[in-house]
């Protein structure tokens, strides 16, 4: 039978301290033999996975195509993951765990509540760029799944949640240190600042010939600006 595992316990624990604490629920896989190699492979199985689902979108995808992008035969996808739908919600949660990790890494490691709103609006709209970015697609892809599949959307919500809580908290202390001069509260910006991104993100990520990556990021930022209310000083 099948173990259940936590997430952490294979790819390493992906919210440790500070902002990661009680930001993100831990996932679960399902976790099929032991040892080293084998968990080589999931990681390299659920890699791939991703990449599939990318370019193909996740109706798409079956095991027999993320066995070619691999190598790994497509009984040991099926071994490791059960079933198709279980490897997809699967490689969603890898991809996620492994862009979370960073971007919270990352506004950690800034100290002025307006350059870590600069780097969330940045880094979320750098991931829907037409071309060979997974991120933005990946995404999309979460969300279609999402709405006919229950877990695939509660994993969305989670994901949402630490995007909310970092963007929160970082209003948060722009207001308490008079960085920010906004009306709204963190909760609210948060909202705001996620229904920008992901807005002005589909027409990134779709082509729209009004709409360029460096425009984007421009109209983003000026927009928050305005509601934040930054003081310049």
């Amino acid at each position: 039978m099948a173990e259940v595992v936590r997430v952490e316990e294979v790819f390493g624990d992906p919210i440790e301290k500070g902002l990661r604490k009680g930001v993100s629920e831990s996932f679960d896989i399902v976790k099929s033999g032991s040892g080293r190699r084998a968990g080589r492979r999931k990681f390299e199985a659920l890699e791939a996975a991703a990449r599939v689902i990318a370019e193909r979108g996740t109706d798409a995808t079956r095991f027999v195509d993320v066995a070619d992008e691999c190598g790994i035969p497509v009984s040991s996808l099926q071994y490791y993951f059960g079933s198709r739908e279980d490897l997809l919600v699967a490689a969603f949660r890898h991809a996620s765990d492994a862009e979370l990790t960073a971007v919270v890494g990352e506004v950690e490691a800034r100290s002025d509540p307006w350059e870590q709103i600069t780097f969330i609006s940045e880094d979320a709209l750098f991931g829907y760029r037409p071309g060979d970015d997974l991120a933005g697609r990946l995404w999309i892809e979460a969300w279609r799944f999402g709405l006919r599949d229950a877990e695939m959307r509660s994993d969305v919500h989670r994901e949402y949640s630490v995007w909310h809580r970092l963007i929160a908290q970082s209003t948060a202390e722009g207001i308490r240190s008079g960085r920010f001069t906004t009306t709204l509260s963190p909760d609210q910006m948060a909202v705001v600042t996620l229904a920008l991104l992901d807005g002005v993100g589909l027409r990134l990520a779709g082509g729209d010939p009004l709409v360029t990556f460096a425009g984007a990021v421009e109209v983003v930022l000026a927009a928050l600006h305005s509601l934040l209310g930054v003081d310049a000083s």
